[in-house]
């Protein structure tokens, strides 16, 4: 019954008839294409606007008129006459701009509900960055954008592909699922190992905050992080981008767009590759630890087959090289060390640590667009597969060695029908169906040199086995959604979304011979009310329920069980959205409640012994995260923009224990701690600048102070790294609109800082060991297009 129904729903459209006639197009001026356009049928309820690339498509009445317009631009009015495509040049109004001084924030503008939008009317905490920000601001990865975001923290460690994000003090756990969907191009991606890919190419990058599974899908439970790239275009263009940095760093990006037949056939490359040999110091092996090698290419059809369907063929290749397994340990040989003792941290290890990361993506988006509704399916495959080797010891002796394999394989399936953008509509609506196959492999061998352990005490160079983990885990899911916008009046606004998620969890087990399977399942309702008090000012409140799957660990060892739960909690939010000053003062609030059921931790545990396995995962009964954000934008004048955001995120273990894994195993009480990895707080502030020196040469610049307060290691809450800020810095010249040279700089001041620590006390390993942020990184890159 369920494929008779799918097979319906992606049919349903070729048997349907319209009176109407589809007309699309592009918007600009005669050096930019517009975001945000007003695109109206005269006379008639029915508008849309134009998206990241300044298109449009409108479904209008034979012989109608379409009305174009935009703030500060003189509005146009086009007969339709029975033209499929309308292009349209606005031209700057004199008379606006008189009285109008001062720009203010054109492009605040995001898709956080599927639909392109000022972020000012959105009843979510959502934070955007425009293709022209993301190129300003030097964008390429989601460490450069996050750490601009209040209450969002991101970090990398052990090895290419081991991400860590944390938002509104929801963590992600090792081996585990990240609190957040990352999205690109309307398609998940359920690899947490591909957050920190490059990013290139790339028309919009937003941050929406808060559960997000009616809209975004699987395991969004502290919200999503959606990327929409440059669609294949009509017209031909290309960009071309090369750059150096310290430590011996070369990076080169390409893009090519373009008709392969006009009007019907467009195609899309892209690609970006970088080398370097690493800022870090191996001072054993004397040799910098942190090199790295990525090649990243992708590319897209896109046919439009009709009026009203259009398909985009989507593939990409990742293929990235890099060091891994250096952790620092204490450099005077004691077991422990304090986390901001940085004069004491050494990267010693014997063996030159390698990670790579080999990933294979390719999916199929078919769109559908008849009398206001569109239908989308979309088939995706993912292969990504994961290596690390290296020293376990981290020590100058060859003791102990690691090796891992991280692999999945995913299959996705999803059908989506939703409202067409409508400017005068009351009603915005979506609903689907998702199913997902997801297999997790984690294979996991430690091996030793016994001769250390014995007499002579010397080592033998013979490796031995001393602990093996090898299991996949298999997730199996079906899902379905909706969500809506319903317009009371021109100043309320309810919001509704719900979704079901049906997990199939089982394991093949090699190392233990077991095949453990369960089910889980629940609903996630999401609710949320806006009311625009004023014409600058809108406030509101939401809730939602978020939920991130569980899983099975390989067995149990002292710190956790053979499986761990599902994670489930309750949010709450209010928040205030304020524009004044003709969109030059933008302030936005909120605060925040999170009740969690079962929150997800990790533990390590180094010593194996009799086939235990390493890592695993476990859950604390009750906890709680409370805070809020502040972020603000001001437009001092046509060349100034002054930014800031903060935000606190206190979150704290209500009932939990945990078990000491050294000595006599003991089981503690951490109710009342705070939790892990979650900063206590954060902020930015910046200045950003952009003017034209003359009639062909544009200034752009921009100087951040980005601040990360004190974070707690482990549940014990022994181990607390201190505030760090980093300063950032970014100048750039652009010439004729199509050559710019940009010179940059991260962590200016040289700031010593770490991104991971590990207790000893509960890893039963030999020292503690921290993870060492990036030194001073400076460069120049030079953009070409044409």
């Amino acid at each position: 019954m369920l494929r008779n129904l799918l097979v319906l729903l992606i049919f349903l459209p070729l048997f349907s008839f319209s009176q109407e006639l589809t007309v699309s197009g592009n918007v600009k001026t005669a050096s930019e294409v517009l975001l945000g356009v007003n695109v109206i049928e005269k006379g008639a309820s029915n508008g849309t606007t134009t998206d990241f690339d300044g298109n449009y498509s409108i479904e209008v009445r034979q012989g109608s008129t379409l009305v174009f317009s935009f703030l500060g631009f003189k509005t146009v009015e086009v007969v339709v006459n029975g033209k499929s495509k309308i292009d349209v040049l606005l031209e700057e109004d004199s008379s606006q701009l008189d009285a109008v001084m001062v720009k203010g924030f054109r492009n605040v503008i995001g898709q956080a509900r599927r639909r392109a939008e000022s972020v000012q009317t959105i009843a979510e905490s959502v934070v955007s960055f425009t293709a022209e920000d993301i190129e300003t601001k030097g964008i390429n990865n989601i460490q450069t954008f996050t750490d601009q975001i209040p209450n969002v923290n991101f970090t990398s460690s052990q090895n290419i592909g081991n991400n860590f994000i944390t938002v509104r003090g929801i963590s992600q756990i090792r081996n585990g699922d990240a609190p957040i969907a990352f999205v690109i191009d309307g398609v998940t991606l359920p690899d947490a190992n591909l957050l920190n890919q490059e990013l290139f190419d790339v028309a919009l990058i937003e941050v929406v905050k808060g559960p997000q599974g009616a809209l975004y899908g699987k395991n969004a439970i502290a919200g999503a992080i959606n990327i929409v790239t440059n669609e294949p275009t009509n017209t031909y263009r290309s960009k071309a981008q090369v750059g150096y940095a310290n430590g011996n760093l070369l990076k080169a990006q390409l893009s090519s767009t373009g008709p392969l037949i006009k009007d019907k056939l467009f195609y899309r490359v892209s690609g970006s590759y970088k080398k370097g040999d690493g800022l870090l110091n191996n001072t054993t092996l004397d040799q910098a630890p942190d090199y790295i090698e990525d090649l990243t290419l992708r590319a897209q059809l896109k046919a439009k087959l009709s009026s009203k369907i259009s398909a985009t063929l989507t593939g990409q290749v990742i293929d990235t090289e890099a060091g891994g397994l250096y952790y620092a340990i204490p450099k005077d040989g004691n077991a422990k060390i304090a986390p901001d003792d940085y004069d004491n941290m050494a990267i010693l290890a014997d063996q030159d640590g390698v990670g790579t990361l080999k990933s294979t993506y390719g999916n199929l988006k078919v769109n559908f667009n008849l009398n206001k509704i569109k239908l989308t399916s979309l088939t995706t495959f993912n292969k990504v597969d994961r290596n690390a080797f290296g020293d376990l010891d981290f020590t100058a002796a060859d003791v102990l060695r690691q090796d891992q394999d991280s692999n999945t394989k995913t299959f996705n399936q999803e059908i989506r029908l939703g409202s067409l953008s409508d400017e005068d509509s009351k009603i915005n609506w979506d609903l689907g169906m998702f199913y997902q196959n997801l297999d997790k492999t984690l294979i996991t061998t430690a091996t030793a040199d016994f001769g250390f352990f014995s007499p002579p005490f010397a080592p033998s160079g013979i490796q031995s086995p001393l602990a093996i983990g090898d299991f996949t885990n298999t997730y199996r899911t079906l899902a379905i959604f909706g969500f809506i916008d319903y317009q009371f009046t021109d100043k309320l606004t309810l919001s509704a979304g719900l979704r079901f998620d049906n997990d199939n969890i089982s394991q093949d087990n090699r190392s233990e011979g077991t095949n453990p399977e369960r089910t889980d399942t629940q609903l996630q309702p999401k609710f949320s009310l806006a009311f625009k008090a004023t014409e600058n000012m809108m406030m509101y409140a939401n809730y939602g329920k978020g939920y991130r799957t569980g899983g099975f660990n390989q067995g149990q060892t002292v710190r956790y069980e053979t499986s761990f739960e599902p994670e489930i909690t309750d949010n709450y939010e209010i928040g205030i959205k304020n524009s004044y000053w003709d969109n030059r003062f933008i302030l936005n609030i909120s605060a925040y409640y999170t009740d969690f059921s079962n929150q997800q931790l990790y533990a390590l545990v180094l010593d194996g012994g009799a086939g235990q396995i390493l890592i695993g995962n476990f859950n604390i009964a009750e906890s709680e995260s409370v805070g809020f954000e502040a972020d603000l934008r001001v437009r001092a004048s046509n060349w100034l923009d002054i930014l800031g955001s903060y935000g606190v995120s206190k979150s704290r273990i209500i009932n939990g224990t945990s078990t000491v894994s050294t000595g006599t195993n003991e089981i503690i009480d951490v109710s009342g701690n705070s939790t892990p990895l979650v900063p206590q707080d954060s902020y930015n502030l910046g200045l950003e600048s952009s003017f034209n020196v003359s009639d062909k040469i544009t200034f752009n610049g921009n100087i951040n102070l980005e601040g990360t307060g004190e974070m707690y290691w482990h549940e014990d809450n022994a181990a607390v790294s201190p505030r760090y800020s980093l300063l950032n810095a970014r100048i750039s010249f652009t010439f004729n609109d199509d050559f710019s040279v940009a010179l940059w700089g991260t962590n200016i001041t040289d700031t010593q800082y770490i991104t991971e620590f590990f207790d000893q006390t509960f890893s039963n390993g030999g020292s503690d060991l921290a993870w060492l942020g990036q030194p001073t990184a400076f460069g120049t890159t030079l953009t070409y297009k044409f």
